[in-house]
């Protein structure tokens, strides 16, 4: 678990997706929305699009007002204020996720219907995997009309359910003692080796019929060693049946063969296995219940790490760990853009410490205010990221991680806003003026990550700043020829400098449009960078 994990706010949804352009596929998405239960909902989107903009970016229309597609526009745009929030960012998982991958809703009986309905109509109906009931109150909500509601909902749908793929959920410590260990590793009584139904007589399967002996130490063999040793036919009710295993295959597996013995007499079973080197699983069930999935669970696992009751009824860690197990592997890339408490975050650095695995996640949530007077305002945290943020710090420290995350915001973009000028504001005086197109307020580093988003870059990577030639650079995933970002944003560009950044021949090299003086200056630079490092690309922002 050597690198960062990237966590993002943001007041917008944009931060869901924080580069149109993204190429990093996710490999599970899981969130946990408000459930529109008329008092929770907070996300009111303005993003000031016209009717053409929106079906442009929908892919109704072209940008010359051409119908794309026979279908009536997303009826989205005519759902309730719920849905609407929640179709865009439904449509922006889907193009994040990898082919495999699988999305995990949250959700309850308010919306559970007509979010099903949303979610075949982004992903496509026949990629919904599954509606799994979730038992988080055993006990029951009484003030539930009629019935004590017991449960929630997880929606689950597939990129690709012809690529989508999913594991077993590890057993308990309980479970475990079903099973025995042998030197092949874990068993327990399988199959009986005998076969039955229509084709399991003798006459149907003839090369299946053969004696098997068992010696007084119940060792099987398919010759008769001693004078004592018990042959073992498959007959029932005295009717010549057959084996379920050839020959050969009972030669070769006689490790696998379970002797047993009762009033009826010896039985032989086949010993029911785990994949090689795994711990026994189980395939998980069409509903999911465990008393660690209790919603008072979660809010526990909250109050042990930061003191208080922060979060009403969030989400038990033992749930979202079961949900990444059957849906990921050891190094897949996980996104929540509902982060809330950072429940998932949590989750998967528990999973990474228990196997060994490098799951990274991204999460996200907007800069929502907490309520006045709550728990929450009263310990100190004035918006929900910043929850978020230390759930994340206090669990990774408690067990002994020390990735660490970055932090990033959705900002405004980094030009200043005058530079947008139509042609009719424009002049000679403005042209020469607007040179210095960088807002005053940005950083070094934010000019940074506004290369990183255009670039489509990860965002996770090492950052360090080197001194060369008297100047203050930044490397971003710098480790030799041909990798990462070197950025100089100073104002002092020599023809030294320019050498020496060129002959380390970065991936990347980023320079500020104010650091020329004239064009013939950035034309020399990008001669010299042509002829040392030819395959390095110059940007000048």
């Amino acid at each position: 678990m050597s690198e960062f994990y990237p966590i993002c706010q943001s007041k917008k949804a944009k931060c869901q997706s924080s580069n149109p352009n993204c190429q990093c596929i996710k490999d599970n998405v899981l969130i946990d929305p408000p459930y529109n239960t008329g008092k929770d909902f907070v996300y009111h989107d303005n993003f000031k699009q016209t009717q053409k903009e929106a079906d442009i970016a929908d892919g109704s229309v072209d940008e010359y007002g051409n119908r794309l597609v026979k279908n009536e526009k997303s009826n989205g745009r005519y759902h309730s204020d719920w849905l609407s929030m929640m179709y865009p960012r439904l449509k922006l998982a889907r193009n994040l996720l990898s082919d495999t991958g699988v999305i995990f809703v949250s959700i309850d009986d308010n919306e559970q219907a007509n979010l099903k309905l949303l979610m075949d109509e982004v992903f496509g109906e026949d990629n919904f995997v599954a509606s799994v009931p979730v038992i988080s109150n055993l006990k029951g909500n009484q003030d539930q009309f009629a019935f004590a509601g017991t449960h929630e909902y997880l929606v689950v749908t597939s990129k690709n359910v012809e690529k989508a793929e999913f594991g077993n959920l590890s057993i308990d410590d309980e479970s475990i003692n079903d099973w025995e260990i042998d030197d092949n590793g874990y068993f327990k009584k399988g199959a009986n080796l005998k076969s039955t139904g229509v084709n399991a007589p003798r006459e149907k399967r003839p090369n299946l019929f053969y004696p098997v002996y068992l010696n007084s130490q119940k060792q099987v063999s398919l010759h008769k060693i001693n004078d004592d040793d018990i042959e073992l036919l498959p007959i029932t009710n005295g009717q010549e049946m057959s084996w379920r295993w050839s020959k050969e295959k009972m030669s070769n597996q006689l490790y696998d063969v379970i002797v047993t013995n009762s009033e009826n007499g010896f039985s032989l079973y086949k010993k029911q296995r785990p994949e090689l080197g795994d711990l026994p699983s189980k395939k998980p069930k069409s509903v999911f219940y465990k008393p660690e999935y209790s919603s008072g669970n979660g809010t526990n696992q909250i109050k042990n790490l930061l003191g208080d009751k922060l979060f009403s009824s969030p989400k038990a860690v033992d749930l979202i760990k079961d949900i990444i197990q059957i849906s990921t592997d050891s190094g897949s890339l996980i996104l929540d853009f509902f982060a809330g408490s950072g429940t998932t975050a949590d989750a998967a650095m528990q999973l990474n410490k228990e196997d060994g695995g490098n799951r990274k996640f991204i999460v996200a949530t907007l800069d929502e205010e907490t309520p006045e007077n709550s728990e929450a305002r009263k310990a100190g945290y004035s918006t929900i990221d910043q929850i978020s943020r230390e759930r994340i710090r206090r669990a990774a420290a408690k067990i002994g991680d020390t990735s660490g995350f970055r932090a990033l915001k959705v900002d405004k973009v980094g030009i200043k806003e005058d530079v947008f000028k139509t042609a009719d504001n424009l002049n000679q005086e403005s042209l020469l003026l607007d040179v210095d197109n960088q807002a005053d307020e940005r950083s070094d580093f934010d000019l940074l990550y506004d290369v990183l988003v255009d670039g489509a870059l990860e965002y996770n990577r090492q950052i360090s700043n080197e001194t060369i030639n008297d100047e203050e650079t930044i490397k971003y995933d710098y480790f030799g020829e041909l990798s990462g970002v070197i950025a100089y944003f100073g104002d002092n560009l020599t023809d030294e400098l320019t050498r020496e950044i060129a002959k380390l021949k970065p991936l990347i090299a980023v320079f500020k449009e104010t650091t020329f003086n004239k064009s013939a200056d950035k034309v020399n630079v990008l001669e010299q960078f042509r002829i040392i490092s030819p395959d390095t690309k110059v940007k000048v922002i």
